[in-house]
């Protein structure tokens, strides 16, 4: 068995290892095709990237196998690393920035946002200024469908300010209007036209690079160096088009920076660190090891029972009375400032989990699937999923995922009451998969393994892995803890951003001698067994892990009411 889960953990570190090494004070390539792109799209007449690569992150994205993708973002836009559906392939995706400032739309999936007012960031990057419009200016044109205007005689005259008032005044060329988009109902300049007919972006075509228009062309002024100069300004779903009729014709078109931009109104941050800097929240006296940092995100929380990261990437804490409260905004310690209550009225809650925009839990009355449509932090949709399902009580009825989007849940069913099975629910349906071994503690999942914490009152605790084919009671234990050990739950740590802990490493959190503990482990490099080693102490009751996609590691203690995050601070040179 082992010698799988070492396979699943090599694959890991060659993914890792993949990754191009740069010293940590520089932002490199997230990926080699990241690289390919921004090579490709090098050429004289239009700079679509900027000079280099900043930040590269792990977004959340529902739609994604693991809920998260790999981006990178440049002065001018952002690449995205996107899996195609029901496929191991992966693709380069092109963000909609444009889009989302100027809709004020965060893209979460391919159906799922976040909303948050566009920016009052001047589209040039500068200071405010009358003349120049804001992201939250150009709001105003975007989404308001115009006439096919092809062929009339009349020159694009209107001209937008800073507030996003549209004015008539004289125009400082004759552009006039070139060719109608249907599909938005928006038209290009006949300068505009004359670009992408030029081909300058060599074999991509204008659509994968800028996406559909979605505003009329509008004379603005723009600051180019100190500098502020008319331009004619396009906004397109990916960018935003500058057109300069004063200046040399090699440099009358740009892009705006869109990436730079949009990073800033996204993480109130600029992108200049090539990875996250998580923050601890108030310090606690944990024992932890060398470079790490521990701290309190959250207090007075009574009877936390689980954790888990929302589709928007915030972290959920599930407590035994039936209430989901989301961590919405961090103070500059790092401490929870924001909470939603994002939904109440669980009955006997086992856990949570969350997938493809969707969060699920399970309770008394099966399995219950919940989504925020509009990004308050509130879920708006409820729905109680029709399976005549029966989770097991506590935790071993918490609901898992692997990274293919399946949900595993142990539970049993009206017909059958006393033989727990688990099941694997796809598109409403569920599908039983094989036995429940004795003594469940919990279930967790690595990629696409299915793995179970067993443990028999005043027996040692193991780790098996299940599968279909096999009868877990006859299933030789990964792992075997001491029987001073009593586990609540484990997680694999995946996140690829730090030097420790490494993708692979498996956390356990529970109680040793009595007292607040996780441990963690590692496979041994010859397959037999792992390596097991206290990873934080002076906890007093964890019961439950989530890992947040900047490598925070939380902890829920139920014993203190509090979250707990242990942020790692040893960043890897890759």
């Amino acid at each position: 068995m082992w010698k799988q889960v070492l396979i699943v953990f090599l694959a890991v570190a060659v993914f890792v290892a993949m990754l191009p090494v740069r010293e940590a004070t520089t932002s490199p390539f997230a990926s080699p095709a990241f690289e390919q792109i921004w090579l490709r799209d090098q050429n004289d007449l239009l700079d679509l990237w900027g000079q280099g690569p900043l930040a590269w992150r792990l977004e959340p994205y529902a739609d994604a196998p693991s809920g998260h993708r790999l981006v990178q973002y440049f002065d001018r836009g952002r690449m995205e690393l996107t899996s195609e559906a029901r496929s191991t392939r992966t693709l380069v995706t092109q963000g909609r920035l444009a889009w989302e400032l100027t809709t004020g739309q965060i893209a979460l999936g391919s159906d799922l946002t976040a909303r948050r007012p566009p920016p009052d960031i001047s589209i040039d990057g500068g200071s405010p200024d009358p003349r120049v419009p804001t992201y939250a200016a150009l709001a105003r044109l975007v989404g308001q469908p115009a006439t096919d205007r092809t062929g009339w005689p009349q020159p694009i005259d209107q001209w937008l300010t800073a507030d996003g008032t549209l004015r008539t005044a004289t125009p400082p060329a004759p552009v006039r209007m070139g060719r109608f988009v249907n599909t938005t109902r928006h038209n290009l300049p006949d300068v505009t036209v004359a670009l992408f007919d030029r081909s300058p972006l060599g074999a991509t075509a204008w659509l994968e690079t800028f996406g559909y228009p979605i505003s009329e062309p509008v004379w603005a002024y723009y600051r180019r160096g100190n500098v502020a100069i008319p331009a004619l300004v396009q906004v397109f779903e990916r960018r935003i088009l500058l057109y300069f009729p004063s200046l040399p014709a090699d440099q009358r078109f740009t892009v705006a920076n869109t990436g730079r931009h949009y990073y800033r109104w996204r993480y109130s941050s600029e992108p200049t660190a090539p990875w996250p800097a998580p923050l601890p929240g108030t310090p606690l006296p944990l024992d932890v090891p060398t470079h790490f940092r521990a701290g309190l995100l959250l207090d007075g929380v009574r009877d936390p029972i689980d954790l888990t990261l929302a589709p928007d990437g915030n972290l959920l804490v599930l407590t035994a009375s039936g209430t989901m409260l989301l961590v919405t905004a961090e103070d500059s310690q790092g401490r929870a400032s924001r909470l939603t209550t994002f939904a109440s009225g669980f009955l006997a809650p086992r856990g949570a989990v969350a997938s493809g925009g969707w969060v699920y839990v399970a309770d008394d009355r099966g399995l219950i699937r919940l989504r925020d449509d509009d990004g308050d932090g509130i879920a708006d949709r409820t729905e109680l999923l029709p399976l005549d399902l029966r989770p097991l009580p506590g935790p071993a009825g918490a609901p898992v995922v692997d990274e293919r989007g399946r949900l595993v849940l142990a539970a049993t069913t009206t017909d059958a009451p006393e033989t727990p099975l688990l099941y694997v629910i796809e598109d409403r349906r569920a599908s039983p998969l094989g036995p429940v071994p004795g003594h469940l503690v919990r279930l967790f999942t690595w990629g696409e393994l299915l793995l179970a914490v067993t443990q028999a009152e005043g027996e040692p605790a193991s780790v098996l892995r299940l599968t279909a084919s096999e009868d877990p009671s006859a299933s030789r234990p990964l792992l075997d803890f001491l029987p001073d050990v009593v586990l609540s739950s484990g997680i694999v740590y995946t996140v690829p951003l730090w030097a420790n802990p490494i993708p692979g490493t498996w956390l356990f959190c529970g109680t040793r001698n009595g007292s607040g503990v996780v441990l963690r482990a590692l496979p041994r490099s010859d397959a037999q067994g792992a390596e097991l080693a206290p990873f934080v102490t002076g906890l007093r009751r964890p019961v439950a892990l989530a890992i947040g996609l900047d490598g925070t590691i939380y902890s829920a203690d139920a014993g203190t009411g509090q979250v707990v995050k242990l942020v790692p601070t040893l960043r890897s040179s890759r």
